[in-house]
């Protein structure tokens, strides 16, 4: 077999057309619509590559979506879905804990505690405390 070289072809690249950001968009933390564009779903700020802003566009969009989520005019995490009001608080916190069990035994019923059930230092001795109490003021 013999080597045969074939032609190398030569590669050609695709120019991209570069994406840039319209230079006449304000930006500021006033317009939450305009700067929904440069938050993802999880709530973080796009990059500049992808966006297509300049550095100076992008540092605007940093310092405006900041101001935005300080005020409340854009979550810090636009996944997260709404609840309204107090009803709605008690409602998800009903959900929450409707599959958890309460019953049975409380911190104070395992004998931790220190009541007046016989309980704690006394309990070697077989008195409670307000026996002890009592027989110390005697003496």
């Amino acid at each position: 077999m013999e080597n045969v070289e074939r032609p190398r072809r030569k590669r050609r690249f695709a120019s991209r057309k570069k994406r840039t950001l319209d230079p006449n968009l304000v930006i500021d933390y006033k317009y939450p619509d305009v700067l929904k564009r440069f938050v993802t779903e999880r709530g973080k700020i796009i990059p500049r590559r992808i966006s297509g802003a300049t550095a100076k566009q992008q540092r605007q969009i940093a310092l405006a979506v900041k101001q935005a989520r300080f005020l409340g005019m854009l979550n810090y995490s636009v996944s997260h879905p709404h609840e309204k009001g107090f009803t709605g608080e008690m409602a998800a916190a009903t959900v929450m804990l409707a599959g958890r069990d309460f019953g049975g035994r409380g911190r104070f019923d395992r004998g931790e505690g220190r009541g007046d059930r016989g309980e704690g230092r006394f309990a070697d001795r077989g008195e409670s405390r307000a026996e002890s109490k009592g027989a110390s003021e005697e003496e």
